[in-house]
């Protein structure tokens, strides 16, 4: 007798005729859209990215910012010459 054979026979043989309704503990609560569109979800996504670069360069001289673009630049390409 095959596993799946089995199981459905003792299932039939013990499970309860009447299937029981389990109902959750929790409240699941509806999610507000801001924005009815996808396109305007992406731009809302955009705009908190937006934001969190922003604050990665808030409070740093331009020395600063110029060596972290260059280093970001040279990740970027070398991470490019290793996927060709």
């Amino acid at each position: 007798m095959r596993i799946n054979k089995a199981s459905e026979a003792i299932l039939a043989k013990y499970a309860p005729k009447e299937r029981l309704r389990v109902q959750p503990t929790y409240k699941s609560t509806s999610v507000n859209l801001k924005s009815s569109t996808l396109q305007d979800f992406y731009q809302e996504v955009y705009a908190k990215s937006n934001a969190a670069v922003e604050q990665v360069y808030n409070g740093k001289n331009a020395h600063e910012i110029e060596t972290m673009m260059m280093q970001n630049r040279k990740l970027i390409e070398t991470k490019r010459n290793l996927q060709r």
